[in-house]
């Protein structure tokens, strides 16, 4: 089971991946439609929902907003104008009803619920002298909802965009905060076996030293006792060859005495 910063770590490492083939050539289509269709609000706006869920716009902006900017010179406002109106058009769209045929048929259904959104719409058709309301239509029988207290309460009742993004600021606040917290965990650990690794340097070190010295030790008396056994194998030979030795002088010192 994920948590929910294993979702938003699962989620930043998607956002951060590099597009694939299937996603380069959507995002291909994608840009198709909306190049061609900015008057047609609804499968721009479709296009653009795809694009912003699926990311499709992370190799060459990191942002939604600034991928709309520099590629289509479109302004967050207006990028999201044309989403809404696209989620509209689908909520309207669901009940074989006539749907709006332009943007600001459906602008100022944007935000409220699909119910209240149907219910309008259905309003707008048959107030309409000709059976096609127009934005203006559209937009009284909202602030007619609207100063009826019935469309705050439809508002109020799901949530906004605003709430929707101080939930994920929320997330994303704590995300981070545990990856600070794992990052602290992390340092404390590097540091305590830091100094472990210096304690142990330190005391092989004093290790090698003593061996040093041990083995100086016994070398010297290896040498001591090598010299002890050597003197002692020869010892009686030393003895032997001085007292030839003494012996010879003795004799030759008697021989000058005699010649003399």
């Amino acid at each position: 089971m994920l948590t929910s910063n294993g979702l938003v770590d699962k989620e930043l490492d998607a956002a951060n991946a590099p597009l694939n083939d299937e996603e380069r050539e959507r995002l291909n289509q994608l840009e198709v439609i909306v190049e061609q269709g900015l008057q047609t609000f609804y499968e721009v706006g479709k296009a653009l929902i795809e694009i912003r869920d699926r990311k499709l716009y992370r190799e060459s902006q990191k942002t939604f907003e600034d991928y709309c900017r520099y590629r289509w010179s479109i302004g967050r406002q207006r990028a999201y104008q044309f989403i809404s109106a696209a989620q509209v058009m689908e909520n309207l769209s669901t009940n074989g009803r006539q749907i709006p045929t332009s943007e600001r048929q459906v602008r100022p259904l944007s935000g409220l619920s699909p119910e209240l959104q149907r219910e309008i719409w259905q309003e707008a058709l048959e107030s309409a002298p000709n059976g096609i309301p127009s934005g203006a239509i559209v937009q009284s029988l909202v602030d007619k909802k609207l100063s009826s207290g019935k469309m705050v309460q439809e508002v109020e009742s799901s949530p906004s965009e605003l709430e929707q993004l101080r939930l994920e600021n929320k997330r994303l606040k704590e995300h981070i905060r545990q990856k600070d917290l794992e990052r602290e965990r992390r340092a404390a650990e590097v540091v305590t076996e830091l100094e472990r690794l210096r304690e142990e340097n330190r005391q092989l070190r004093a290790e090698l030293r003593q061996w040093e010295r041990d083995w100086d030790l016994r070398i010297a008396q290896e040498r001591e006792k090598i010299r002890a056994e050597i003197k002692a194998e020869y010892q009686h030979i030393i003895d032997d060859m001085t007292a030839k030795y003494e012996g010879v002088l003795a004799r030759l010192e008697a021989i000058e005495r005699g010649n003399k």
